[in-house]
């Protein structure tokens, strides 16, 4: 959709709020009056973003949206960028309040693929853009990368994104500094572990390409799913047993008691060898600013925990 029909769509949608404000006495259904008195002072596109890849994306590039879907959650397991507090939460990401987007009167509605099949109901509300990360043969961060520049084309917010680009390259230029030296050991990437399983991320995942940066090697190089994970056993794990384990979760406390309660988490080398680092919750599923969160982190932690024999 071009700029000036783009502006004629929202010209029309606010013409028809303003008429459903009148029809209701200007109470808006719903107790949402001053989220939707804040919506409608933002200058540019009106954005709703129903997916957290597409909204962490957007609010890198310092648009803020007009809704997001579970905000808490949001903010405690994607955490960067934080929704400022004006967005309104609009429900499940798998179950976005269609009733409540409508009253927003949004310009455009960006969502992840997850709920592609929401597209038609959602275009009777607004044009739609959907927001890839994961394309089959390609990795997931070169496609963050185009998605947030075609993203960025179309609010009208490129040199915005420019710049956001450059800022990105020249931290991973720094964090690739602060990790040189650090390359002695393969790493395990894993977010989740059970009694007897872990999931583990590989070649395809967001993180590979940040890996291959700064020359670090993934010590999983089987097969994973088309999100980059995949659930192996935790006796795999062992394959590698100079290995180290980065926990891309904050639930440590689990991990502990794992070690008490599992035979097989007790004997992974790299476990009883204290090679573990701690990076906190990480979106696997977001694009460009997810990369760089990974990536700092990395940086900032692996270096401190590296130094020991074993």
């Amino acid at each position: 959709m071009s700029k000036n029909l783009l502006s004629d769509y929202r010209l029309s949608r606010r013409a028809f709020l303003t008429v459903g404000a009148g029809i209701g006495g200007g109470v808006v259904a719903g107790g949402w009056p001053m989220a939707l008195a804040q919506a409608a002072a933002q200058e540019g596109p009106r954005v709703a973003t129903l997916g957290w890849a597409c909204a962490q994306t957007i609010l890198a590039l310092g648009v803020v949206p007009l809704v997001v879907p579970e905000i808490e959650r949001y903010n405690r397991l994607v955490v960067e960028p934080a929704v400022p507090s004006s967005v309104q939460e609009i429900g499940l990401r798998s179950e976005p309040n269609l009733e409540l987007l409508q009253s927003f009167a949004p310009d455009i509605i960006i969502i992840d693929p997850s709920i592609t099949a929401a597209i038609p109901r959602l275009k009777l509300i607004a044009p739609v853009e959907v927001f890839t990360i994961f394309k089959p043969g390609r990795h997931p961060l070169e496609t963050a990368r185009s998605s947030t520049m075609e993203l960025a084309q179309r609010l009208g917010v490129q040199a915005a994104c420019e710049a956001y680009l450059a800022r990105f390259d020249a931290a991973m230029t720094g964090y690739h500094d602060q990790l040189r030296g650090r390359n002695d050991k393969p790493l395990y990437l894993v977010s989740e572990i059970a009694r007897n399983r872990a999931l583990v991320f590989g070649p395809n995942s967001l993180y590979q390409e940040v890996l291959s940066q700064f020359g670090l090697k993934n010590a999983w190089t089987g097969q994973s799913g088309p999100w980059g994970h995949t659930s192996v056993g935790l006796e795999v794990l062992a394959a590698v047993p100079d290995a180290r384990l980065v926990l891309m979760s904050s639930r440590v406390a689990d991990i502990e008691a794992l070690l008490n309660a599992s035979p097989v988490l007790r004997t992974l080398p790299f476990l009883r060898s204290g090679r573990l680092t701690v990076l906190g919750n990480q979106f696997f599923y977001g694009g460009v600013p997810a990369a760089e969160r990974f990536a700092r982190l990395l940086a900032e932690r692996l270096p401190q925990e590296n130094n020991e024999q074993g």
